[in-house]
């Protein structure tokens, strides 16, 4: 054949009512709505978001950090002679920040927590908080990539070493020689219960008055033997003569914990969000079909697409070769001045109960050890790379696209009876495909819809069909 000046002509003539018909239709139409995110557990994520973001589009985004106060092996007992070198709040960054970078600055406040901090809370809750502002810190640029040298106490003495990219926050020495007087009744923190209802807990949050800029959204990780507060002090030993000395305490009270078979960060954020009057309106229209969808993490604002005619495809003995839903961004709706866009979004559906499923092409489920979800999933098929099953923002398109074969053909065969799913965005490190509100990342986009004049977002469906 490769001589052959005219490779067409060669094999015989298919017979009309045998000839395979490749076809491709983008004419389905898409129903879509901006709908709330539900809310989510910290402690569901390696990571967890903290920031202030006001978005001219879509409105303002408060993330606040509610953090355990950990029981060390041994309780300090500070005395009235005692002197506190330092106490420094440590949170380790995590991999994510979304916002201005260049021209937002942030002043952090520390305050005690109210109540005694407790594990698996939503982020929703709103925690009683004291008004006394503990400490302040003001961080002009959120170094999450950045390592850092810090004093570690090696064999007998301070050492300067490299540290993975963290916060570090100066924390006032009186309110912790109180907070560990020796005038406690030892019996009363002697426990991790009791332990825990005396320091409560401390709250991160923005001051948003003294904030520059739009400002933005990073994440925090809770890491073990790092997260935390270290405590160092000094004070006399209580004996007189030759024996007399200073002894030094270097405390580490630990937000995190880890044991054999458990791990908790014991950080939890808490979020509020105000949106302007074009989000609130469709929030206020579940129902309805516009032209601009918001999308918004953490556990903001999700779409829902639905195919209301997905039905005119069935019994007409058609195989679906593929599908690929292509979401553009909203160009004219991003705003001026906040040219950011998710860097990666996700596709899950709700079964016929409401609950979350991912679709058939980006099952990522697991027993935790081994693969259990679809075997059709372009994630599995792939390796666990997510990009197969789609997602991530191509900036010279300016567009999303999902591949979604398994799971069209499913509803043309009524394997899958609901035709609605859904799209949010998440975090650009999570290898899996997730399907449930996320809180590791910060991101937003601002897509056009199924009616949308100029980027619309369509579904292409490329079939054959039998003549």
């Amino acid at each position: 054949m490769g001589s052959c000046e005219n490779p067409s002509s060669i094999g015989l003539d298919v017979q009309p009512g045998d000839e395979i018909v490749g076809v491709l239709t983008d004419t389905l139409t898409l129903h879509a709505v901006t709908l709330k995110d539900d809310s989510a557990r910290s402690n569901s994520f390696n990571q967890t978001t903290f920031g202030l973001l006001n978005d001219p589009v879509i409105g303002k985004t408060t993330a606040d950090l509610a953090l355990a106060i950990g029981k060390p092996a041994s309780v300090p007992r500070i005395r009235e002679d005692a002197e506190i070198d330092s106490v420094i709040l440590v949170l380790p960054y995590g991999n994510e920040y979304f916002g201005d970078s260049t021209g937002s600055s942030f002043t952090l406040q520390v305050r005690q927590l109210a109540e005694a901090y407790a594990d698996g809370n939503y982020s929703d809750k709103e925690w009683a908080v004291s008004d006394e502002v503990l400490t302040t810190k003001l961080v002009k640029r959120f170094a999450y990539k950045d390592t850092v040298r810090v004093y570690k106490h090696i064999d007998e003495k301070d050492s300067l070493v490299k540290a993975d990219p963290q916060l570090r926050m100066a924390l006032p020495a009186t309110f912790f020689r109180n907070l560990f007087s020796e005038s406690i009744d030892s019996a009363s923190i002697s426990t991790e219960k009791g332990f825990n209802n005396h320091v409560k807990g401390l709250y991160l949050s923005v001051d948003e008055a003294s904030m520059t800029g739009t400002g933005g959204l990073i994440t925090f990780r809770g890491a073990t033997d790092v997260t935390g507060i270290e405590l160092v002090y000094r004070q006399p030993n209580g004996k007189d003569g030759d024996d007399a000395a200073i002894d030094t305490f270097r405390t580490f009270l630990p937000t995190t914990v880890s044991a054999s078979n458990s791990f908790a960060a014991r950080i939890s954020s808490s979020i509020r969000h105000e949106y302007t009057a074009e989000v609130a309106a469709q929030l206020a229209d579940p129902a309805g079909n516009f032209e601009t969808l918001y999308l918004q993490a953490p556990a903001g604002l999700r779409a829902k697409l639905s195919l209301p005619h997905i039905d005119s495809l069935k019994g007409l003995d058609i195989a679906i070769n593929k599908a690929e839903l292509v979401i553009y961004v909203d160009q004219g709706s991003t705003g001026d001045d906040f040219g950011y866009y998710a860097p990666r979004l996700t596709l899950y559906r709700e079964d016929i109960a409401n609950q979350r499923q991912p679709v058939p092409d980006g099952d990522s489920r697991s027993d935790g050890q081994r693969f259990s979800g679809d075997a059709r999933s372009l994630w599995y098929r792939s390796n666990g790379y997510w990009q197969a099953f789609g997602g991530a923002y191509d900036k010279d398109q300016q567009r999303y696209i999902f591949h979604i074969t398994s799971f069209v053909q499913d509803l043309l065969r009524d394997r899958i009876k609901n035709n609605e799913f859904f799209i949010a965005p998440v975090s650009e490190g999570d290898r899996n495909v997730p399907y449930q509100s996320v809180l590791n990342t910060g991101s937003r986009a601002v897509i056009g819809g199924g009616n949308h004049p100029e980027y619309k977002m369509k579904l292409n469906i490329y079939y054959t069909k039998s003549n």
